[in-house]
């Protein structure tokens, strides 16, 4: 699955400290954040693949984490660093994603492949924002139905022309389902079926089990891969059966999960199925039941899930993190049993800690998709508070009760129960030890604020509070935490109809415009971007002409993007063109292009895939390219990336970046399909299979 070998440039490392980050002064020292894109880029001597990287932190495994080896028996994971804060020495500014390397020579060791560090393992700040941004950005961003619904008649472009694209019209920039089935597909399968390469193997697996046709061909052609010696093979074709949405695949990921007679005949081994195939098994059957109406099907996946969960022994915690977060991804209607049975297994403290810190989050989105009320969710309510006012609760288990709080009360159908929450996250925030507890405090207010009227008592105090964390009154790294949770509880009311104080925008744009953090900066100019504050264009504009930052102008681009100024787009798309070495700007800025429905960003990337007088473009310009392409998803992008991944003459990795692409243009779903898992996710509380700090395997991984 592409991961590694197209996944973020690995996290630059923080100064280390102990003191308190309210004492700091973060203006005028920008922290070192890394650009972790989806698809993001690195410059790696040993390249992995899964498909693509997806999202997220690259080092965000917390002591006692680890993943499951296979399939030699488990050995001890390697502990990361404590999450480090800005201290004395001076940062440099954020860096961004170098140019990938090569593709590794395949393995044939069935472990996935680890990238090597020497001296002791360090990484960036996991408290800051732009993590949190990275896992849940889908819903906001929404970037396909933005540029599907848009309509045109516009001609093609010369550089279309060059790369052989057909020259009919078409009124709307979503592919047909002729361009999908009669050119995507067929592509994708020749090429599976002819290529021993991991890269591309599990890419194209991925991108078809995403395109979702013909689930019964599909199915012939992922399981022979579950008998590959490449592990990283093995657990793509395991996921790409539960990505695939195909009931028929249920029996199979049941029988890899459950480790059966059968399971293991699939896998071609006589002792057993590995521990990471069977944990990539766990979050396909959760894929599964996500897609199902039948309540059946549901009833009888959270059965497994459970069941799996509570009788599993083995030495690492994978197989039990993966039913935990699968079960959340259910949807069950009458959600009480699951619910009630995580409640027991979060209270019972002879369970591993760090599956207990999943659970939740897990409860959390079973009640709010069956949008329970009433007893039920006044007693998870309780146990999360119980567990807040509990000193001895772990750290990752406290992060998750505050995330949980926040997804799960209405303040409209019970004011009282939740003025008893905001009440303790209005605490937290103000007095909690824990830096990350503290910051997930904003994001749940935001979230409670966005369930009542704009008189209404709760939202007033909430707005205010939050407000005064804008301003710095409850310690300055809380800042840029309280301008994005404005931003996502405006958005969020935005999609109700309803109204937001104008103080709002306001005092974000004032902070953005005071702030010389790039990292800050960039937070205001997301959240002015969410909240429409159409007053915040032009400045957000100027601010892309003076800064160098490319971290900051790529982040703005975006901001600039969820306003719409169309008005500024040639600004984003002369970034576009002068981003040939800044592959993580280039995409920044053509999502920027593509929340404007503009269709010129296409062809601008399609003229840097063709490269200067006709000669193949670096890898990282390709790859980029292609990845932005993919995220734009404009029928006319087709051609030309299904010439790039039958170009022999290309790396292995290019033409994997290409089959990526078409998976992102052909995908059945509006968003990636792992953003199921990875929003409202206590990414703090991670394994090797959720994400993986050294190789990049986890399933937030994958593209």
């Amino acid at each position: 699955m592409l991961f590694a070998s197209t996944r973020q440039a690995r996290p630059a490392t923080l100064p280390r400290a102990n003191h308190d980050l309210r004492t700091e002064d973060p203006d005028m020292k920008p922290w070192l954040i890394p650009l972790t894109l989806a698809a993001g880029l690195w410059l790696a001597g040993e390249a992995a693949a899964h498909g693509g990287t997806y999202k997220g932190p690259g080092d965000t495994v917390p002591p006692s984490g680890g993943g499951a080896a296979t399939p030699a028996a488990p050995t001890a994971p390697t502990a990361p660093a404590t999450p480090s804060t800005p201290g004395a020495a001076t940062p440099a500014a954020p860096t961004t994603p170098q140019t990938p390397g090569l593709p590794a020579t395949p393995t044939n060791t069935p472990q996935p492949r680890r990238a090597q560090t020497a001296g002791p393992a360090t990484g960036p700040d996991l408290t800051t924002w732009e993590f949190w941004w990275e896992f849940n950005k889908d819903p906001f961003l929404n970037l396909k139905a933005k540029v599907f619904t848009q309509q045109g008649t516009t001609g093609e472009g010369a550089a279309l022309v060059g790369l052989g694209s057909a020259t009919t019209k078409n009124t709307t920039f979503a592919p047909s389902p002729a361009q999908i089935e009669g050119t995507v597909v067929p592509a994708l399968v020749q090429t599976l079926e002819g290529v021993d390469n991991q890269d591309i193997a599990t890419g194209c697996m991925v991108a078809l089990a995403k395109i979702g046709v013909h689930p019964e061909e599909m199915t012939q052609l992922f399981e022979p891969r579950l008998q590959d010696p490449s592990q990283e093979v093995k657990e793509t074709a395991a996921v790409s059966l539960g990505i695939l949405q195909d009931l028929a695949s249920l029996e199979d990921l049941t029988n890899l999960l459950l480790d059966t007679p059968k399971g293991r005949e699939l896998v071609g081994e006589e002792q057993r199925v590995d521990l990471r195939t069977r944990t990539f098994a766990a979050y396909g059957l959760g894929l599964l039941a996500y897609a199902t109406e039948d309540e059946d099907i549901k009833a009888k996946v959270a059965d497994i899930l459970w069941e799996t969960l509570v009788s599993d022994e083995s030495a690492l915690k994978d197989i039990r993190v993966a039913c935990v977060i699968s079960l959340g991804l259910t949807r069950l209607a009458e959600p009480q049993q699951v619910v009630s049975r995580l409640s027991d297994y979060l209270a019972d403290e002879s369970h591993d800690f760090l599956v207990r810190a999943h659970c939740p989050n897990a409860m959390a989105k079973l009640m709010r998709d069956a949008d329970a009320e009433g007893p039920l969710v006044a007693q998870v309510v309780d146990q999360f508070l119980g567990l807040l006012d509990d000193s001895n609760t772990k750290v990752e288990i406290r992060q998750s009760c505050v995330q949980a709080l926040g997804m799960m009360t209405n303040g409209r159908r019970d004011p009282a129960l939740a003025e008893r929450v905001l009440r303790r996250l209005m605490e937290i925030a103000d007095k909690g030890k824990d830096r990350q507890e503290k910051n997930f405090t904003s994001i749940s207010l935001g979230y409670i604020g966005a369930t009542v009227g704009q008189n209404d008592r709760i939202r007033q105090e909430i707005t205010e509070f939050l407000l005064k964390g804008v301003d710095g009154r409850l310690g300055s790294a809380y800042r840029p935490w309280s301008a994005l949770a404005l931003g996502v509880m405006s958005f969020k009311l935005a999609e109700q109809k309803e109204q937001v104080s104008p103080q709002i925008g306001r005092s974000v744009l004032a902070a953005f415009e005071k702030a010389k953090n790039p990292s800050w900066k960039s937070c205001y100019a997301i959240s002015l971007g969410l909240m429409k504050y159409e007053d915040a264009a032009d400045p957000i504009a100027r601010s892309i002409q003076k800064s160098s930052n490319p971290s900051f102008r790529g982040y703005a681009a975006v901001a600039l993007g969820l306003l719409g100024a169309t008005e500024h787009k040639d600004t984003i798309t002369e970034m576009v063109r002068e981003s040939k070495r800044l592959p993580d700007l280039l995409r920044q800025a053509s999502i920027g292009l593509g929340l404007m429905s503009d269709r010129a960003v296409v062809d601008v990337l399609l003229e840097l895939m063709v490269g200067e007088e006709g000669r193949v473009p670096p890898l990282s310009v390709l790859a980029a390219s292609a990845t932005a392409l993919g995220f734009i998803g404009d029928y006319r992008s087709i051609t030309p990336l299904v010439n790039m991944l039958k170009n022999e003459e290309l790396t292995p990795l290019g033409r994997a970046f290409a089959a990526v692409a078409l998976g992102i243009v052909g995908d059945k779903e509006p968003f990636p399909w792992n953003s199921k898992i990875g929003v409202d996710l206590n990414y703090r509380a991670s394994v090797d299979t959720l994400v993986d700090q050294e190789s990049g395997t986890g399933i937030l991984d994958i593209l």
